[in-house]
C-alpha cells in the first residue's frame, strides 16, 4: 500500500502505519464515553440513605447545660433566670460549675445587642470558672425569654451542689 516515490527505487516503507492505532483508540474512547455514565449511575444507586433532617433545637435549655442569654436591652438572664448584675451572674455561674468535668457556658446573644456588653459577660463568665464557652445561635430574633407571668422557681432547674459535695451523676 505505501511506497517511496522518487529516486532510489522501489521498495517498502520503513514508517509505521499509525493509521489502524487511531481507529483503535477512537473506538475504545467512543466505548468508555457511552459506559461512563451508566457505572456513575449504578454506584449513586448503591449509596447508604441520607441522614434524617435535623430536628430544630427545643425551646428550652437542658438543666445541666448552661446558657448565658444577652438580650436587646443588654440584660442578661442565666438558664432563662434574669441576673440583675455580673456579680450575680459571676456566682451563679461558678456555682453551677463546681464539681463538673465539663466546664462549658454557651452565650446567645441578640444580632442587636452591644458588642462591648458581651464581651464583658465573656470575661465574666471565664472568671467564674469556665474553661470552654460556645456561642450560640437559635433564633433569629434572639435568645428566648421567660413568658409573661411565668415565674423561674416554677421551672424545674437544678439546685447548685452544696460545697464540699460531689454533684451526681
Amino acid at each position: 500500500m505505501g511506497a517511496k516515490v522518487g529516486p532510489g527505487g522501489q521498495g517498502g516503507m520503513d514508517e509505521i502505519n499509525v493509521t489502524p492505532l487511531i481507529d483503535i483508540v477512537l473506538v475504545l474512547l467512543i466505548i468508555f464515553m457511552v459506559m461512563t455514565p451508566i457505572t456513575v449511575e449504578k454506584m449513586a444507586s448503591n449509596l447508604p440513605p441520607t441522614d434524617p433532617p435535623e430536628e430544630p433545637p427545643p425551646d428550652q435549655v437542658p438543666p445541666d447545660q448552661l446558657m448565658v442569654a444577652i438580650y436587646e436591652d443588654n440584660t442578661v438572664a442565666l438558664n432563662l433566670k434574669p441576673e440583675p448584675t455580673d456579680e450575680a451572674l459571676h456566682e451563679d455561674v461558678r456555682l453551677r460549675l463546681r464539681g463538673k468535668d465539663k466546664k462549658t457556658v454557651f452565650v446567645d446573644a441578640h444580632p442587636k445587642a452591644n458588642y462591648g456588653r458581651v464581651i464583658t459577660v465573656i470575661d465574666v463568665v471565664r472568671d467564674a470558672g469556665a474553661d470552654k464557652i460556645g456561642f450560640a445561635d437559635l433564633k433569629e430574633e434572639g435568645p428566648a425569654r421567660l413568658p409573661p407571668g411565668v415565674d423561674y422557681a416554677s421551672l424545674s432547674a437544678p439546685a447548685a451542689p452544696a460545697p464540699g459535695t460531689a454533684p451526681a451523676p
